[in-house]
């Protein structure tokens, strides 16, 4: 069974003690403990924070046993509903002939410490298992371990049972079972998710792990989180509700009769709370904890001119109840808005939401003289001291100059010029210029693709976190690296190359400047 982690998951806080993992920074995981001959067992090294990790052999053979490093990446979790930050070293291990064995000692280094692995044995049962007869019997059936006539449970849970309308949340899916040798579980792609009166998306690189066995119903269970999708959620209106309702397909991926099963959802129950009365004027819906910010607002500007500046709010939290206040003053409008939301690690440490909203104003002067622009003010609740806030920016004076002069251009007197040349001339150096411009934008085009897709060779079977940890060992951008480990997905040549076509000719300089500091990395 594979093992997601050695936390006590919170509801069952007071059943399961806690085991040994906090004693430790770096954490060994292997799994299962027993595989047939010709597949293989993964090792799964894993350090809790941003400091330097790395293997300090790559592949190891001992005793018939050889353990082999297939790369490194990240990942943000949530463990206990705590959040936070982990990188991970993953091994291959197999063994030529069938026995009881102990893995070999595997080390890594962690902020300068070396940790070894413990002492771990496992075993390795025949490659196949046939009846005698195989030719009335093509289709053998293991029959080893009998099914346990439980069927599997799978639930929605959140990190919060009770919360106000518009706090985010996490939730995500848990298997409950007894008797897979390595479990299956895959949402039925026929059935939609039911979250009634919520805004939802899928969070990229966030995992959830909780104990490997829980009391469940008053019986001992194994657990595996279904960490494919994990749902920020975001409530819209109050009341109480039952979320997560769809349908998954469950059965063991190791014993070829298993059959598998179609399994609804427990639903998770939620209240979601109304906002405290008197809300101010401000408000518009914004919770968490936010700051205030003026840019680009001019200190002078001449009459009939439009005065551009922005105001930002940034902060923990959602950006989903963030709107722009209308104005008392008609000369100033509302140009554009941008809002960008990202899961990350925040300034108390943990790991949550934390949003940019960006607002672009005008102000159309009129008349001369000195002018005070109304204070800006912006209203949310803090969840931290259960209370509203509200922020204001008080705008410099700006001085409003006289109306530009602008000089008319006199022509010069007709003289004695040249005739001018024919149109049949100008046509045809246009036509020229249009072609000439044309080729030598389907030569860039070509040669820009031609390009990237060396550079896409160039990375072997690296695809998603791996790549994006590839990249950034190498000096490539955060952003950069999500941007060019999205692109590339799991797709085939062809796919990608057409997508490279598609992109705008913004993200695609971001591709080609990757391609330039790789190759200067080199």
């Amino acid at each position: 069974m594979k093992n997601f982690g050695k936390l006590c998951y919170s509801l069952f806080f007071c059943l399961i003690p806690f085991p040994t993992i906090f004693a430790s920074e770096v954490d060994f995981q292997f799994f299962p403990n027993e595989f047939s001959l010709g597949e293989h067992a993964k090792l799964e090294v894993r350090a809790h924070g941003d400091k330097m990790f790395r293997a300090l052999k790559t592949n190891i053979k001992q005793n018939g046993v050889r353990v082999r490093f297939i790369g490194s990446g990240t990942e943000t979790q949530i463990i206990n509903f705590k959040v936070s930050k982990s990188q991970i070293l993953n091994f291959y291990v197999d063994t030529e002939s069938e026995g009881t064995f102990k893995l070999p000692e595997v080390t890594v280094e962690y902020d300068n410490k070396t940790y070894t692995s413990p002492p771990t044995q496992f075993k390795v049962s025949k490659r196949s298992k046939h009846s005698q007869n195989q030719f009335f019997n093509p289709f053998p059936m293991e029959i080893d371990d009998e099914p346990s006539d439980e069927s599997p449970e799978v639930s929605f849970h959140t990190n919060k049972s009770v919360f106000y309308k518009g706090e985010p949340i996490v939730g995500y899916y848990v298997l409950y079972y007894n008797g897979y040798r390595q479990p299956f579980l895959e949402r039925d792609p026929n059935q939609s998710i039911s979250f009634p009166y919520f805004l939802s998306e899928t969070l990229r690189q966030v995992s959830v792990q909780i104990e490997p066995e829980v009391f469940r119903n008053n019986r001992l269970k194994k657990t595996l989180v279904y960490d494919k999708e994990i749902y920020g959620l975001t409530a819209i209106k109050p009341g109480r509700f039952q979320i997560g309702k769809t349908k998954f397909i469950s059965g063991d991926s190791l014993r070829f009769n298993s059959l598998q099963e179609t399994v609804d959802t427990t639903q998770a129950t939620v209240t979601v709370l109304d906002l405290p009365p008197n809300k101010p004027n401000e408000f518009t819906g914004a919770i968490g904890n936010f700051k205030l910010n003026l840019t680009n607002f001019p200190k002078s500007i001449h009459q009939e001119e439009t005065a551009y500046f922005e105001i930002t709010i940034e902060g923990e939290g959602g950006y989903e109840g963030i709107s722009p206040l209308p104005q008392s003053n008609p000369k100033i409008q509302l140009i554009s808005q941008t809002k960008n939301k990202t899961f990350q690690k925040l300034y108390s440490g943990d790991y949550g939401f934390y949003s940019v909203v960006k607002f672009l104003y005008g102000y159309q002067t009129q008349s001369q003289g000195k002018i005070q622009v109304s204070p800006y003010l912006f209203s949310f609740f803090s969840l931290k001291e259960n209370r509203y806030k509200t922020l204001s920016i008080q705008f410099p004076e700006m001085v409003v100059l006289p109306k530009k002069k602008r000089k008319l251009q006199t022509l010069p007197k007709e003289s004695n010029l040249p005739n001018p040349p024919s149109i049949f001339l100008l046509v045809f150096l246009a036509v020229l210029g249009i072609f000439s411009y044309l080729g030598y934008k389907s030569y860039k085009h070509t040669k820009q693709s031609k390009e990237f897709l060396e550079m896409v060779q160039s990375f072997g079977k690296k695809r998603n976190v791996f790549l994006t940890d590839y990249l950034e060992k190498n000096g490539v951008s955060t952003e950069n690296s999500q941007l060019l480990s999205k692109l590339l997905g799991d797709h085939d040549i062809p796919t990608i190359e057409n997508t490279f076509h598609k992109l705008s000719g913004l993200d695609r300089n971001k591709v080609l400047l990757i391609k330039n500091q790789l190759n200067t990395k080199e």
